[in-house]
């Protein structure tokens, strides 16, 4: 199962597409979304691409805990918020709180930034540390227009089924 995080970037709107995409693939998709990206897509348009009921806040019921140790953590879109928090191991909501305790577990994650181009180059220096850990990969993202755009949603797939079967 790929956990897929939903942060607050108008690209957003395209992890609905993803969501679809990896199901086409035959993988199960279960999907946390930050405050942010609730306010972009509604949840009941993850929970209609996956099939499953989406994360938006902590209950109780540890779902940061339950869902750390799944084949992949893909957070798509990767806000510059989300990367610099796991950067420095905040953990203040849903997404950040599942991204640390999958590091715990030593769980794969990969980051697909999508944001205006001053703020990717302002968390490089994050992008960075997080890469010298080991604890992560990154897509990178597309150039365009004065910003880093998301990737496309086949490179995303393609990246994301291999981290899965190389950890099989």
């Amino acid at each position: 199962m790929i956990v897929l995080c939903v942060t607050g970037s108008i690209a957003a709107t395209e992890s609905i597409k993803l969501a679809r995409e990896l199901k086409r693939n035959g993988v199960d998709v279960k999907c946390f979304m930050s405050e942010a990206a609730c306010e972009i897509i509604h949840p009941n348009s993850m929970e209609f691409a996956t099939g499953q009921e989406v994360v938006t806040e902590l209950t109780g019921k540890i779902e940061h805990v339950r869902y750390a140790q799944e084949d992949l953590i893909l957070v798509a879109p990767a806000t510059a918020n989300t990367i610099s928090k796991f950067a420095h191991k905040i953990a203040d909501n849903p997404i950040s709180t599942l991204l640390i305790t999958a590091y715990g577990h030593d769980t794969p994650i990969i980051f697909v930034p999508s944001m205006h181009d001053s703020m990717y180059e302002a968390i490089k220096e994050n992008i960075e540390k997080i890469k010298q850990e080991g604890s992560a990969t990154f897509i990178k993202p597309r150039m365009d227009e004065g910003k880093a755009k998301f990737s496309s949603k086949e490179d995303i797939v393609l990246e994301s089924l291999r981290t899965i079967n190389l950890n099989k």
